[in-house]
């Protein structure tokens, strides 16, 4: 029972985190029927720019920055991520989306990725990082880890992760909902041709909501990321799960995105932690269940750009 709670607990974290990658690309899939296939570069490029603004290039310790210095670091990191995802719309998405080609926007995308994924790799030389950590949950008691019996332990840092997961949904949602740019959005995603006749702003729109994408996204990740090192490739693997997420809940609403992050958060640390008498997987299969699902998930869904932004 132990263990399951173990599970339960670091997979609804772990989770939260998809689950807000996987509004990103709704977001975007529903607006214009593009995948945002530089989402997970978007996000590393958020994460070290943070770092960098925090600490530079060299060697931090998790503890090491304090939060008069982490907060501007992460504005600073988030207008990054939201001026990147702004200029990748308006250089490498739209000239594409006007002249219809599928091949060009996707294209763009990926050199875009790559381009960012090489600036990292030859900035930051280091195999890995330590991301800091300005919330110290280890001062808790207990350095904020919740021992159950049986060996099983629970950080408190995944109740924060889990619950800022939440509110971040709730946030989206309430943006899509209740604000005026947000029903434009939604005009725009159900009919772009009428939402341009009453003069709504299409592109000056379309790319503020990468930008926002782009943001929300990061927010998400380096919330979830001082738990592990990261490295060049984190946000590509964080944003690989997040359409794994995206995926499964057919791009819908940020509550149906963020269930189906929850789902894969609990997929995979099961695969991780779990075991039945002989059998147990182990976490060399983690990242392997999420593409099972994504496989199963594209061969069940059959989707079109602006069905199930309002669901």
């Amino acid at each position: 029972m132990a263990l399951f709670l173990q599970i339960l607990v670091t997979g609804l974290a772990v989770g939260a985190v998809y689950g807000v990658v996987a509004i990103s690309f709704a977001l975007i899939f529903r607006l214009t029927g593009v995948v945002h296939f530089a989402l997970g570069e978007l996000i590393s490029l958020a994460v070290f720019a943070t770092l960098f603004l925090a600490v530079g290039t060299g060697p931090v310790a998790r503890t090491g920055v304090p939060m008069s210095r982490f907060l501007p670091a992460l504005a600073g990191g988030l207008a990054v991520a939201a001026v990147a995802g702004y200029l990748l719309y308006v250089a490498a998405v739209a000239p594409f989306l006007r002249r219809g080609s599928t091949l060009g926007w996707v294209g763009g995308m990926v050199a875009v990725a790559f381009a960012i994924r090489g600036f990292l790799a030859a900035t930051f030389v280091r195999l890995s990082y330590v991301f800091p950590d300005p919330f110290r949950f280890d001062r808790l008691s207990n350095e904020g880890v919740i021992r159950l019996s049986g060996g099983a332990s629970i950080q408190v840092r995944s109740f924060f992760v889990a619950g800022a997961g939440v509110v971040l949904a709730g946030a989206a949602a309430w943006f899509l909902d209740r604000t005026r740019r947000g029903e434009a959005l939604r005009a725009i995603a159900d009919d772009r041709q009428a939402a341009e006749l009453v003069g709504l702003p299409s592109e000056r729109l379309l790319a503020l909501a990468f930008a926002l994408a782009g943001a929300l996204a990061a927010i998400a990740a380096i919330v979830g990321v001082p738990s592990a090192p990261v490295s060049a490739d984190t946000g590509a693997l964080i944003g690989l799960k997040g359409l794994v997420a995206a995926l499964m809940a057919r791009f819908g609403s940020p509550w149906r995105a963020l269930a189906a992050g929850l789902a894969v958060g609990l997929v995979e640390t099961g695969v991780s932690s779990f075991h039945v008498g002989p059998l147990r997987l182990g976490p060399a299969y983690r990242d392997i269940a999420p593409l099972a699902l994504a496989i199963l998930a594209l061969a069940l869904a059959r989707l079109s750009p602006g069905e199930g932004v309002t669901e």
